[in-house]
């Protein structure tokens, strides 16, 4: 398990915010200090693997990103044409979190959504760039449920790859409680 102190590179935030618009145009409201933790995280993230692929040559990499948090590092290190595969999961998209939370008929109207306009009405629009643009950057797209999927299709505009199903199977990986095995 690797840790990234985000402190220790705060300092060049401004900076890597500039840098994010400039190669991928996606923006980044001073306020908001998730995306300001995202794009930190994000560069350390690319900083990291230009550092580790250079120094092992010969290794196969994959790099699998999870929700919309770490995209900054995927969009990087896509742009940057580093020699690793890559694959992002969402788990809902976060435009379709915000809709269902603001009570609309989601599922019946999901193809008739301005997603951008929606995302700036709620104030996430610099997010959603960041989860659409990973989306599109990763080699695999997947969500967790079919229904995500279909929800990713409409607003992250991109059909994922797959499907990788949320959690554990229980009823697969039951731990069966009846003794040891008889002899005989």
């Amino acid at each position: 398990m690797l840790l990234f102190d985000l402190g220790s590179a705060w300092h060049r935030l401004n900076e890597w915010k500039s840098d994010l618009w400039n190669v991928a145009k996606i923006p980044s409201p001073a306020e908001d200090k998730e995306m300001n933790d995202a794009i930190v995280f994000g560069y350390l993230v690319a900083w990291f693997f230009g550092e580790y692929l250079h120094a092992t040559q010969s290794a196969t990499v994959i790099a699998h990103f999870h929700e919309w948090l770490v995209g900054v590092g995927l969009v990087l290190v896509k742009l940057r044409a580093f020699r690793l595969a890559t694959i992002f999961t969402t788990h809902a998209t976060l435009l379709g979190r915000y809709l269902c939370a603001g009570n609309v008929d989601f599922y019946n109207n999901l193809d008739m959504f301005d997603c951008d306009f929606e995302a700036g009405k709620r104030q996430i629009y610099h997010r959603y760039c960041l989860e659409r643009a990973s989306a599109h950057s990763a080699d695999v797209f997947t969500t967790v449920s079919h229904i995500t999927a279909f929800e990713a299709e409409h607003l992250l505009k991109r059909r994922p790859d797959g499907v990788l199903p949320n959690g554990l199977n229980v009823i697969k990986f039951a731990y069966v409680t009846q003794g040891p095995p008889k002899k005989g």
